[in-house]
């Protein structure tokens, strides 16, 4: 099969990038693969990041916030003539604007005119987002938005969402049944040793926007200073390019002893993890299942997080997590401090987060998403179905080394 991939790629940061970077490797390694061509966003970095696997072609096509350029990919499309066409979206992939963005969706019933099956990878869903949260108004343009991109992405040959209250929630208010589940996808082959530094370091790691709970995070920071003179918190990366200069906002207000490590390069993310005692996301609402959780649970931390529905939903899936009202400083203290005191706790929660990510790696995942290729070209009877698939990942033949 020949796979075309739009989405932002790394060099580039954010919008998906990293994650489709993840998938499309372990995509390009599944045996009924022949090519993936990736259609990326054209890279705002110096240097272009080489797969080094001579399946995946990265062809930087479309600038971001450009709706002309985004248009282009129809044509990029047309000559590749592709088996699927794969999109990797979420509500604000193409850029800021909402013009951008509704042509980004636009291509998705435009490829299908052109005669490609279209799989969408939908990460979140503009109905269940809280828009104050993301500086966005509820307005009645914004809302109505909402509904025609919504029903735009509708029209792909298949969708798949990481999150499964998703799938039943688009059966159940447009009546989608063309929907799929597949987990996010993680690593667990690092095993990281526990911290032995003096200070106890919580983390707060990802691409900074309103949503995130910076503020949250820093009134329970200063309580937990004043409890304990030990305690330092490191936030781990930039202003979301959605939010550029976000941090810079921040910075203003937070407390002087918060040290801010900007950007932490792939190589540098498990030195990062190395250090932290607790893994803390106050998010105020969500865009979606957490990457940053999944990372997580890949080293085997413990994590406090708000209690949103897509944060419960990974712990009912088996992943271990504190779970507080988002908002709550002092609940949000009260979490960490409960971690820090409790060693058995921390065990016991590491081991159950490094057993979620073993069902759900990476590689797993992309065989997940090769049969749902298969079946969507076989067209097989999910195209007809009166009810959403849910897919259990199997385990890949090779992760047992890996994870010992």
């Amino acid at each position: 099969m020949k796979i075309c991939f739009i989405s932002s790629y790394p060099p580039n940061r954010a919008r998906l990038s990293e994650y489709a970077q993840n998938l499309v490797k372990e995509i390009a390694n599944r045996p009924s693969i022949r090519k993936v061509c990736v259609l990326a966003d054209k890279a705002t970095d110096i240097g272009e990041n080489s797969s080094g696997n001579s399946k995946i072609e990265v062809s930087r096509v479309w600038i971001a916030d450009n709706p002309l350029s985004i248009l282009t990919l129809l044509w990029q499309i047309s000559k590749l003539k592709p088996d699927i066409v794969h999109f990797n979206v979420h509500f604000q992939s193409y850029g800021k604007t909402r013009v951008a963005n509704f042509m980004g969706f636009l291509l998705i019933p435009l490829s299908r005119i052109f005669g490609f099956k279209t799989m969408v990878l939908l990460h979140n869903l503009g109905d269940k987002v809280d828009l104050k949260k993301v500086r966005l108004k509820p307005s009645l343009v914004n809302k109505v938005g909402i509904l025609v991109a919504t029903k735009l992405i509708l029209l792909a040959s298949r969708i798949v969402v990481t999150v499964p209250s998703y799938a039943q929630y688009l059966k159940k208010r447009y009546g989608y049944t063309r929907v799929q589940y597949i987990p996010h996808g993680t690593s667990a082959n690092v095993r990281l040793p526990p911290n032995n530094n003096k200070e106890k370091v919580v983390l707060m790691f990802g691409h900074m926007g309103p949503s995130k709970g910076l503020f949250t995070m820093f009134q329970a920071f200063e309580n937990l200073s004043k409890e304990r003179g030990d305690v330092k918190l490191v936030i781990a990366g930039n202003s979301h390019p959605n939010f550029p200069g976000y941090l810079d906002e921040i910075k203003k207000v937070a407390p002087p002893t918060v040290d801010f490590l900007g950007y932490v390069p792939e190589e540098d993310i498990a030195k990062v993890f190395s250090t932290a005692d607790v893994i803390v996301l106050p998010y105020s609402t969500a865009t979606g299942t957490s990457g940053v959780f999944h990372l997580a649970c890949g080293f085997g931390k413990p994590i406090v997080a708000s209690s949103l529905p897509e944060i419960k939903e990974l712990v009912s899936e088996g992943a271990s997590a504190l779970l507080v009202p988002p908002g709550d400083s002092k609940a949000l203290q009260t979490a960490i401090s409960k971690i820090f005191s409790n060693r058995h706790l921390v065990a016991k929660m590491s081991e159950q987060n490094l057993m979620f990510a073993r069902r759900e790696q990476w590689c797993a995942v992309a065989e997940t998403y090769e049969k749902a290729y298969l079946d969507l070209l076989n067209l097989k009877s999910v195209d007809n179905t009166n009810s959403y698939v849910s897919v259990t990942v199997p385990s890949c033949e090779d992760f047992q080394a890996n994870y010992e």
